[in-house]
């Protein structure tokens, strides 16, 4: 192989290495692993300290989130949560948190 080809990360035919292999290293914040598994998270609001400003509700992204008749957040799509943490990092009162959940699956092979 000549030194150009071997910079460039080019093969030759038949040739096989390290780039061969499939990528998981580049997977985003967020995206679930190739294996199929979805991450899943909880959003836990903290009532006491809540004071109903509805800021996690206005402004989450995927709608997980909804203000009720009481004035009070409530978690309406908690499968839809991406777990960005847009509602933890905004709420004034620290009266919400998002924690992920342990992968199913993970879970089933210990049993």
């Amino acid at each position: 192989m000549d030194q150009d080809s071997t910079a460039h990360g080019n093969k030759k035919e038949g040739e096989s290495g390290p780039s061969a292999a499939p990528a998981e290293k580049d997977l985003s914040p967020g995206e679930a692993p190739k294996e199929g598994l979805k991450k899943e998270y909880v959003i836990d609001i903290f009532r006491d300290w809540c004071k109903g400003c509805g800021i996690c509700a206005e402004f989450c992204p995927k709608k997980c989130l909804k203000m009720n008749p009481a004035g009070e957040p409530e978690v309406i799509d908690a499968k839809g949560c991406t777990g960005c943490g847009w509602c933890e990092l905004h709420c004034p009162d620290f009266a919400i948190c998002v924690r992920e959940l342990a992968a199913k699956k993970a879970a089933e092979e210990v049993d």
